[in-house]
């Protein structure tokens, strides 16, 4: 009888096949992380990359993203939507403040359609919008 392909005989106990291990390694430049791609493939290692995208660059959500944008001017994209309305409802939220991190109300947001995806983006404005009811006197 032939052990079925989900366990192996390891002596007299059935031993089921080892996972494979991951390892998660950061590197600050490109060259650096593809000449130790090239040693992992060189020993016989299944090396792949699996997110490329710069450390320093990634913006954070909530107080984190508030204060990312505060530290670069100008225009940001900060959310990618599944369709118009939600985009347009998550500007609405910054522009009032009602997203955290969003509440002093110094925010600009608008969504936009950019090759056939809707996106969120954001700026610090240059001043404090009004809020109605702020500052109306009772009329008796």
């Amino acid at each position: 009888m032939e052990p079925s392909p989900a366990s192996v005989a390891c002596g007299s106990v059935k031993c089921l096949p080892i996972a494979k291990t991951v390892i998660r390694v950061m590197f600050d430049d490109a060259t650096a992380a593809e000449g130790f791609l090239e040693r992992c493939r060189g020993e016989g290692l299944d090396a792949v990359v699996e997110d490329a995208r710069p450390i320093g660059t990634v913006k954070r959500n909530g107080p984190g993203l508030a204060s990312w944008l505060k530290a670069h001017p100008g225009w940001h994209v900060v959310a990618e939507s599944a369709n118009r309305r939600a985009a347009w409802a998550a500007a609405w939220k910054i522009r009032h403040g009602e997203r955290r991190g969003f509440e002093d109300g110094l925010w600009d947001a608008q969504a936009q359609n950019r090759d056939g995806r809707w996106v969120v983006i954001a700026r610090r404005a240059s001043k404090r919008r009004s809020i109605p009811g702020e500052g109306m006197d009772p009329l008796f």
